[in-house]
């Protein structure tokens, strides 16, 4: 007997048997059939990430991770939430200082050690305006993932082929967010998705009025490749605001035309969603890719 180890960034995993006791195995390297006789076990190596593939440029594809970045004091450990449409909204902050465990972060520099990731509540901007320094060279083995920049994200949002029909604002398990559909979408049976936003403004219950799903249901779609934005909210200091109504996700890009204090990020309401911009030292939320 023997083992088969897979180094690739496990996706999903599906198995069917068949008479002849063949097991195919979905991966982000394709599908791999094995003898089931001939193996002993199948250890897959690597980060998870959602199975789908977006376009962000011209011939540039990714596959998001299946979670948002979240950071352990503790152990000073980087992992990804557990489900996609997790997010620790008010608990970043106990009794006025970071939390052990957090998800929303200052916009990540190498102007200043204390400013090193984004962990921190300083709030003079002076101390943010240095280069961007990647949250993905601190997950893993440093190399597999990254930040997307400004024009990626809004690329994927706009411009990539049927782009209007692969996005769409929702609810999971009463967690309100934003769900990207792979390019190469297919609809699992007795799933209905609508995209687009909702009519109404600045809403958090119209994400669950809109369209909402079970876990059981979001299950089905992510295996199918669909991503979620939980509304993580940002924070200011200590002050904390816009869970379940908005989503503000840091690219890597800095907005020159403001100087060097402030930064882009991706956002998204109940009514639309687009490229914005703030100070550095705000917390935002962080939802890296690996390049395809």
């Amino acid at each position: 007997m023997k083992k088969i180890i897979l180094p690739i960034i496990l996706l999903s995993m599906l198995t069917t048997l068949y008479a002849q006791k063949v097991m195919k195995v979905w991966s982000t390297q394709g599908v791999t059939e094995f003898n089931i006789s001939e193996v002993d076990s199948i250890t897959f190596d690597g980060e998870e990430s959602v199975v789908g593939e977006f376009s962000v440029a011209y011939n540039k594809k990714v596959a998001f991770s299946a979670g948002n970045l979240q950071y352990i004091a503790t152990s000073n450990e980087w992992i990804f939430a557990k489900n996609q449409y997790d997010y620790i909204g008010a608990r970043n902050i106990v009794n006025q200082a970071l939390a052990d465990t957090i998800d929303l972060f200052a916009w990540s520099t190498d102007t200043d050690p204390s400013t090193a990731w984004g962990v921190t509540l300083e709030e003079n901007n002076d101390l943010f305006a240095g280069n961007f320094v990647d949250w993905g060279t601190a997950v893993g083995d440093g190399s597999t993932w990254r930040t997307l920049t400004s024009s990626e994200w809004e690329y994927l949002r706009a411009s990539r082929k049927n782009a209007k029909n692969l996005i769409g604002v929702g609810s999971i398990e009463g967690s309100h967010g934003l769900i990207l559909l792979p390019d190469n979408w297919e609809c699992p049976e007795g799933i209905t998705f609508k995209s687009g936003y909702s009519s109404k403004e600045y809403s958090a219950i119209a994400f669950e009025e809109y369209q909402s799903f079970t876990a059981a249901e979001w299950a089905m779609m992510q295996n199918a490749g669909a991503v979620f934005l939980p509304c993580a909210g940002f924070r200011l200091g200590t002050s904390l605001g816009y869970m379940q109504m908005a989503g503000l996700y840091w690219t890597s890009s800095p907005h020159a035309a403001y100087g060097p204090r402030f930064a882009s990020y991706f956002l998204f309401m109940c009514d639309g969603a687009g490229i914005g911009y703030d100070l550095r030292s705000g917390g935002n939320a962080v939802r890296l890719v690996r390049d395809l």
